[in-house]
């Protein structure tokens, strides 16, 4: 990777630092950054940057509502490359780690058509007026939220959702065999397509949910355990 310096007044935010570098196992010089958003229900959002599942070159927390500070941290990570690589787990701690996972996820990469720039989840690109590209981010993520609270709204506007959840559970929790994960994938793939109930600001519908999607995960991890 050819490397220079982050902004200075920028780098404070990013929380890869050298009190947790890491030495990389294998070659990640031709590794091409994306960067994962996590957004949780209380307007925080967590933007790690990664070379792959095992490694990241920046991990910063900051609030919705600190727009000049997002728009200059995109506007950072759009144009810089990395010293420092480390991993999630080690810059987050353990306990800030499973937290942020519980957070709705979403993804920004380089697009591989050149004049769209960045790919990213708020309905279009971001092409070639890259001096603005921060201000578009900082904008686009408040309102991609807002969106995702509306569907939320919508989805348990007739009260009724709290049981359609305590069902999917009871059903997801029916089979301990390995092989019911199979069974199992038509429901995980509807809950998966309203990961939005992450931010519900029904406390109820959120723990719930997150249930249900822990419970997949077992179902997966069953699976693989016998398949390995």
């Amino acid at each position: 990777m050819s490397l220079f310096n982050i902004q200075p007044n920028i780098s404070k935010y990013n929380l890869v630092n050298k009190n947790n570098q890491v030495s990389p196992n294998y070659d990640l010089k031709n590794k091409e950054v994306y960067y994962e958003l996590y957004l949780s229900p209380e307007k925080e959002i967590c933007i790690v940057g990664k070379l792959d599942n095992n490694y990241i070159v920046w991990c910063s927390l900051t609030k919705l509502s600190d727009k000049e500070i997002n728009a200059k941290i995109f506007d950072c990570i759009a144009n810089s490359n990395y010293k420092i690589i480390s991993q999630e787990y080690k810059v987050l701690g353990k306990k800030q780690f499973e937290k942020i996972r519980k957070w709705y996820k979403c993804m920004i990469r380089k697009s591989l058509i050149p004049e769209r720039c960045w790919e990213t989840p708020f309905g279009h690109g971001y092409g070639d007026d890259k001096e603005n590209h921060g201000r578009y981010f900082s904008n686009d993520v408040q309102t991609f939220f807002d969106e995702q609270l509306n569907k939320c709204d919508f989805r348990i506007s007739e009260d009724c959702y709290l049981d359609i959840l305590k069902s999917y559970f009871d059903i997801l929790t029916a089979d301990t065999d390995y092989c019911y994960y199979f069974k199992m994938k038509p429901l995980i793939s509807i809950l998966e397509c309203e990961s939005y109930l992450r931010l519900c600001q029904d406390v109820n519908i959120r723990a719930l949910y997150l249930k249900c999607m822990e419970e997949c995960s077992v179902l997966y991890n069953r699976y693989m355990t016998v398949a390995r």
